[in-house]
């Protein structure tokens, strides 16, 4: 029997560690006023705990209903399930935030998807480590596979710049302000790491339409990042398993490109267009992050 296309499963990806911290101002009449540090820190501690048990209890309340929902159901289990993980890492607010980023970024897939005539699940939610959906069906070709990944990207930025916009209707200096430029930041952020040339991220499977060499390229950046983290004294995990996971990955398209050249056969102009649209995603995100992270910085210099 011939074999299988490669079936891609796209997963945003972020940094952990680039997580805004966006203090009230103590001049902002609605903000909260601590009394001292260690009564904020109970205080910080008590409302973390009180949002993760509220999620619980509702999740106990409502759970079995939302069993009964169909193929929906895994899918509101898993957002429940990583709001309460967000918030226990990023607060209520940020982390609300962050997953609509998320969801944002996964309904590009889906939209890019349904274009192209593929069939696909419904989300599932992993918490800090983004979300993933799965093909029914695999791409036929190298350029179905670019297009549809490519969409994550597209729709993500969108989401990022939508939260600028409204960051610049906020009062500058406000806590929503300091807030939806840091989910802005953040969102930019997610949709360019997203970008590096190297599968399972959505940069692998769009520069893989334009060469099988690309996922090399792609180990080459991630490696940098590896270093230069433990040059700096820190460890990422995540970082590890994406470069495992590149590995593989990498791998598995030379072997395709032997197995079933055919799936990787792009006409020239095709490649065009799509290494067009993946750079110019390139410099829009870089840029979008820059900026966001500017704002951010003399945000966080006034509150200082």
């Amino acid at each position: 029997m011939p074999e299988q296309p490669f079936q891609p499963v796209y997963q945003p990806a972020y940094r952990p560690e680039y997580q805004a911290r966006l203090p009230v101002p103590q001049s902002d009449p609605g903000g909260w006023q601590p009394a001292s540090a260690p009564q904020a820190r109970r205080r910080g501690g008590r409302g973390v705990a009180g949002s993760l048990l509220t999620l619980v209890a509702a999740f106990g309340k409502y759970g079995v209903v939302v069993l009964k929902v169909g193929k929906f159901g895994p899918t509101l289990i898993s957002m429940v399930l990583s709001l309460g993980a967000l918030t226990l890492f990023y607060g209520p607010a940020f982390g609300a935030g962050l997953l609509a980023l998320i969801a944002v970024h996964e309904s590009g897939h889906l939209l890019f998807a349904r274009r192209e005539g593929i069939r696909v699940s419904a989300p599932i939610f992993l918490g800090p480590l983004g979300a993933v959906i799965g093909l029914r069906q695999p791409p036929k070709d190298a350029r179905q596979e670019a297009v549809i990944a490519i969409g994550g990207p597209v729709v993500g930025t969108m989401g990022a710049l939508v939260a600028y916009l409204l960051a610049q209707a906020a009062p500058a200096g406000s806590y929503v302000h300091g807030l939806l430029v840091g989910l802005a930041y953040v969102g930019f952020l997610i949709n360019l790491f997203n970008l590096i040339p190297l599968s399972p991220l959505d940069g692998g499977r769009v520069a893989s339409a334009l060469s099988r060499w690309a996922n090399v390229a792609g180990l080459v950046i991630v490696a940098g990042l590896l270093v230069a983290s433990f040059a700096a004294g820190l460890s990422n995990p995540f970082l590890v398993l994406i470069f495992a996971l590149g590995v593989l990955g990498t791998v598995q398209r030379f072997r395709q490109a032997r197995r079933n050249p055919e799936y990787l056969q792009v006409p020239a102009a095709t490649r065009l267009w799509i290494g067009a649209a993946y750079v110019a995603m390139l410099g829009i995100t870089a840029l979008g992050m820059s900026i966001a992270h500017s704002q951010l910085a003399v945000h966080v210099t006034t509150l200082q």
